[in-house]
């Protein structure tokens, strides 16, 4: 099975290469993966990291370590060799397609990961899963984690083509097992959804409004089904709604974007995807209101828990930085003054205040990538492989205003020919950026020189 997939204007429905691909028999012999395409000129930059001038202990980048310098590389090793051999015995007493052979592969495919061969290890999955499919038919659940893996590589090799449409296929099965009631595809829906997001901001996609629209859709459906099965006091409800409000962030602050939405095949492929979710109603993608309501709905949550005093106050300050996104600065104020308040009331209040208020914080602070996005870049950073990121850093210093504007941007890292490009991109960013403001005694003032470091990949 070749990894190449042609693309389609219905994400939901591009799993139709791999069902043509599946009609497979014993006859059949798997195919290499062939060499991902070469990366196209990406920039990802990540949430900035405060520089404390005080100390010597400055934020530093991700790191990646080199599996050749890793004590174990040699052990893996020794342990493909084993595999390989076991494999060899398999077919010689089995035949091709024996069921033995998929965990074997698996473990195989596995051990190239942590060797930081995903070319290999993308090819051992891709052989894995067909045999599992000639054992256990096309839609059979036993394959998702192998398609987990293969995701796990290509977006390590920096193959994002590939990554979205195994994405969508890691859908497509569960969706088809499970249907659109099963709780069990709550954190399926959640998986693709916070791809969509992720691909958005990568700016991989034709239609990258429409990513955002998909992120949404998925996102209010796994929140609604939490809180049909589960109810609202279920803590993934809260996560789900700092989720729709990400989304609903990068809709407001990309409307240029959301207005090419508007057209009979874009509106079709949402009707489809609402439709496998048994979403009776289209919902209007927004930005401020959905966001908003999301929001207070996580400050309901916390209100109503005893103890959580903390996150309780945490909840309204985002509300706030909410409205102070959208220039509503009064409202922005009054939550600002309500979490200060009930904070000042706790045993360690001051602490507390100091972590919510005592620097300016770049806001929305649900904003940014999963931590999981952040390490497989990083270690596909360091990697020799074809289309993989690079990453670097550049340190800000500049003034935040009392209504969480930024001014007097300088960039105090050196700058070269190399990295200017990067850099300036950087400096629109923060430009354009909000923070929230610095607090003193529950009221906002603007603060100078706040020094920070964002790391990108390209």
């Amino acid at each position: 099975m070749s990894a190449k997939i042609h693309k389609s204007v219905l994400p939901w429905l591009s799993c139709a290469w791999l069902l043509a691909s599946v009609s497979v028999s014993a006859q059949d012999e798997p195919q290499s993966s062939p060499e991902p395409e070469p990366q196209s000129p990406l920039l990802y930059i990540d949430l900035p990291v405060p520089i404390d001038p005080q100390s010597d202990q400055l934020p530093q980048p991700p790191t990646y370590l080199d599996p050749t310098e890793d004590p174990a590389f040699q052990r893996r090793m020794e342990a493909i060799d084993d595999y390989n051999t076991n494999i060899a015995n398999i077919e010689f007493q089995g035949g091709a397609w024996d069921s033995d052979l998929v965990e074997q592969l698996r473990t195989l495919g596995n051990l190239q990961q942590q060797q930081g061969d995903h070319v290999s290890a993308v090819e051992i999955f891709e052989r894995a899963m067909h045999v599992n499919r000639v054992n256990a038919g096309l839609h059979n659940l036993e394959q998702v984690p192998l398609i987990e893996e293969m995701i796990e590589s290509y977006l390590a090799m920096g193959d994002w083509e590939n990554a979205d449409l195994y994405y969508n296929y890691f859908y497509y099965v569960q969706q088809r097992a499970y249907g659109p009631s099963d709780p069990r595809i709550i954190p399926v829906l959640d998986e693709l959804a916070k791809w969509h997001l992720q691909a958005f901001n990568i700016g991989f996609g034709e239609n990258l409004g429409l990513r955002l629209s998909y992120a949404q859709i998925l996102f209010s459906a796994a929140a609604r089904m939490v809180n049909v099965h589960f109810g609202r006091s279920d803590e993934r409800f809260v996560e789900l709604q700092r989720s729709i409000a990400n989304s609903a962030y990068l809709v407001k602050t990309n409307g240029t974007l959301m207005t090419a939405l508007d057209t009979p095949e874009v509106r079709s492929s949402q009707s489809l995807l609402l439709a496998q979710l048994n979403e009776r109603d289209q919902p209007r993608i927004r930005g401020f209101v959905t966001g908003e309501r999301a929001l207070l709905e996580i400050v309901s949550f916390f209100k109503n828990q005893p103890g959580s005093e903390v996150q309780y106050a945490e909840a309204l300050a985002q509300v706030g930085d909410w409205y102070l996104i959208d220039e509503r600065r009064s409202a922005a104020g009054e939550y600002y003054t309500q979490a200060w308040e009930i904070l000042d009331a706790l045993e360690d209040g001051a602490e507390q205040q100091q972590r919510l208020f005592g620097r300016v914080i770049p806001i929305p602070t649900f904003a940014g990538p999963s931590e999981e996005l952040i390490a497989t870049m990083s270690a596909g950073a360091g990697s020799n492989q074809a289309g993989a990121l690079r990453h670097d850093y550049a340190d800000l210093v500049f003034d935040v205003t009392e209504n969480g504007l930024v001014r007097n941007i300088r960039v105090i890292s050196e700058e070269t020919e190399e990295n200017s490009s990067q850099f300036n991109r950087i400096r629109r960013l923060v430009r354009s950026s909000y923070f929230r403001p610095l607090l003193v005694d529950g009221e906002r003032v603007s603060s100078e020189d706040n020094r920070f470091r964002y790391t990108y990949w390209y």
